[in-house]
């Protein structure tokens, strides 16, 4: 009896392995293509990737994160408010399940505050206070989850560096805040290869108008 649980539990982690394993490689690939796309159809055929690994591994909340954040970047080739909104949507629904699977995640809130802030450019003068204060509580609890996560930090510069100086934003006030970013960025260590790195370049590149 006891021979047999042992070639059972042998079997079963030699299945988990392979699993894992198929996991990981398919991950990294889409990732590579990620990384790789330029339109808007290829951030939304990544997307669909990520959304048949995630209906293949529904216990892993990465494959419908870089699914939502593949889908925010498909959107800028997109002009027509409407069918903007609707891809924010999905990400969002698509972020919100990511969170079902791990909750009081940073990086899954940081990636609702960004979804957030992009529905504002839809339409700014109707959304932006809303909204901007939703992305806003977003980003404090992204940190709050995670001091450490150099993403919700570059987010909330970003906000700031876009924002006019009458409504209280401007280079001033992004400067040490994107300062603070970069840091963290330069100190960021990604608990695995499939962790999101995103937003360095980005964060220094506004770092360095804030200098001008």
């Amino acid at each position: 009896m006891k021979k047999y649980l042992l070639l059972l539990m042998c079997i079963t982690t030699s299945v988990f392995a392979q699993e894992s394993k198929k996991f990981v490689s398919a991950m990294e690939k889409n990732l590579a293509t990620l990384k790789d796309a330029k339109t808007g159809e290829d951030y939304t055929n990544i997307a669909n990737a990520f959304e048949r690994i995630a209906k293949a591994e529904p216990k892993e909340w990465l494959p419908s994160y870089y699914q939502a954040f593949a889908l925010i970047l498909s959107a800028n080739d997109v002009s027509d408010g409407m069918k903007k909104d609707a891809i924010y949507d999905k990400a969002m629904a698509v972020a919100k399940a990511a969170e079902g699977i791990s909750p009081d995640n940073s990086e899954i809130v940081t990636l609702q505050s960004w979804i957030t802030s992009m529905k504002i450019t839809v339409d700014p003068m109707n959304r932006g206070q809303k909204l901007g204060m939703e992305a806003a509580m977003l980003t404090a609890h992204a940190i709050e989850l995670d001091p450490e996560n150099p993403r919700p930090y570059f987010l909330k510069g970003s906000g700031l560096f876009y924002t006019p100086e009458q409504f209280g934003g401007g280079k001033d006030k992004a400067l040490p805040v994107l300062e603070t970013a970069v840091e963290k960025f330069n100190n960021f260590k990604p608990k695995s290869k499939l962790m999101p790195e995103w937003g360095k370049d980005r964060a220094m590149m506004l770092l360095d108008e804030c200098k001008k």
